[in-house]
């Protein structure tokens, strides 16, 4: 009997034993399976629970939501579901089956099935290898395709010559695994994949399935992930204007770290997402049209696509700006032109132009010291002052503001001073 559940904390191994226990209930089996059991022969500290149903998954999902006292979400569809404790300990859980492609590219059409059925699915042997859940093997390892041998030997093997082009998604998965572990793709494995690459297997594949495995890529490996699509010739596929800009993404590590330090604490900046300024980076050359054609390729969200858009014409357009006037911009200028454009543009734009530039150098001042800068008075002082009500109360606060941002108000007594200035120069 395997030892390898062990590598669990306590309440992942009961929640285990008590998925056995039901699965047994309703006349059929548990195992817990794939990326599961490949992350605990790494000895990987932080284990998804990836459990796969003989039988009623379902209801086993269900079952294991009640006594958890937690959320369940179903997918009928895929016969899956996800059990949520309120801490956020998290079991999914699947029926096995087989998988049917009727085209490349095309989500499989489902078949109930069992345990072998659903390990032949998987994409490569280092996902296709089991533990039994089940009281009278608790723990006993499952391995039908030496997954243990090319794990321990950094080998990438995909199940069948078609697996690329039935789903070609695994080009990008086997790309992020080689990456993520310096592992090689097997030679036959990589002739396939090469295959479905200059067969145009990817264009089959829709927007949105690409853009959650570029997500993956880009976060765990922002500089090897786009470099290693380039070399194998699936980043122009996602966009024929995509590159691999090696400065721009070295000097964009060195500013999402530069920044992660000066915004600690600081709840008025919401961080970018990594992922999207790494796009970002590589749309270097891409026009505005060629970015809303990607953004609306990948299917973003209108928060995802800032990083994407405003990267482009608008910092171009506020960074030439303040390098077109005279002399040395005033903050209020910087922060004027900076302050609609999203944070994660900011880094790539600042990235592309390089980081010593005074393009640079100017997002810097803006998100260490101009970002979300407010007058020290309010609207209730100043009516204690005697402004009056209406317009002329914002209009008050934003020359305070500016006048604070440009060095001339740094504190509450001088905004005083200037009001009454104001006040008596009108004749309010």
């Amino acid at each position: 009997m395997s030892r390898l559940l062990d590598g669990l904390d306590a309440e992942k191994r009961h929640w285990l034993h008590r998925c056995g226990q039901m699965a047994v209930t309703r006349g059929g089996r548990a195992f817990l399976v794939g990326g599961s059991v490949r992350d605990l022969l790494l000895s990987n500290d932080q284990v998804d629970l990836d459990v796969v149903i003989e039988g009623d998954g379902m209801g086993v999902a269900q079952d294991l939501a009640r006594e958890l006292g937690g959320s369940l979400i179903r997918h009928h569809a895929f016969q899956t579901a996800v059990v949520t404790t309120a801490n956020g300990f998290r079991v999914d859980v699947a029926t096995a089956r087989r998988e049917e492609y009727k085209r490349p590219g095309q989500l499989p059409q489902i078949v109930p099935g069992d345990l072998e059925n659903d390990l032949a699915r998987r994409d490569f042997t280092i996902n296709t290898m089991a533990i039994s859940l089940s009281e009278s093997d608790f723990g006993a390892f499952i391995d039908p395709h030496d997954g243990r041998s090319d794990l321990e030997t950094g080998c990438i093997r995909a199940m069948h010559p078609r697996s690329f082009a039935d789903d070609p998604t695994r080009v990008l998965r086997a790309l992020r695994f080689s990456v993520r572990y310096s592992y090689k793709i097997e030679d036959k494995s990589e002739e396939w994949m090469n295959e479905a690459i200059t067969g145009g297997c990817l264009g089959t594949v829709s927007g949105e399935r690409v853009c959650k495995e570029l997500r993956l890529l880009f976060t765990e490996s922002p500089m090897q992930g786009p470099s290693r699509l380039e070399v194998e010739g699936v980043l122009p596929i996602v966009h024929p204007g995509l590159r691999f800009q090696r400065k721009p993404l070295q000097g964009l590590q060195d500013l999402i770290e530069w920044w992660e330090v000066a915004s600690s604490g600081v709840s008025l900046v919401t961080k970018p997402k990594g992922w999207l300024m790494v796009l970002g980076c590589c749309a270097k050359r891409l026009s505005s049209t060629e970015r809303w054609d990607l953004v609306r390729h990948l299917k973003l969200s209108r928060e995802e696509r800032r990083p994407l858009i405003d990267s482009g014409a608008p910092w171009k357009r506020a960074a030439d700006s303040l390098l077109d006037s005279p002399g040395q911009p005033l903050n209020s200028m910087v922060e004027r032109e900076f302050r609609g454009i999203d944070q994660g543009a900011l880094l790539v734009g600042a990235s592309i132009a390089g980081i010593d530039s005074a393009k640079a150098e100017m997002v810097r001042i803006y998100l260490d010291e101009l970002h979300g800068v407010t007058a020290e008075l309010d609207g209730l002082e100043l009516r204690e002052l005697g402004v009056p009500q209406g317009p002329i109360v914002g209009e008050i606060l934003e020359r305070l503001r500016v006048s604070k941002l440009d060095g001339k108000a740094p504190n509450a007594s001088v905004e005083r001073k200037l009001v009454k200035a104001w006040l008596a120069e009108n004749q309010l």
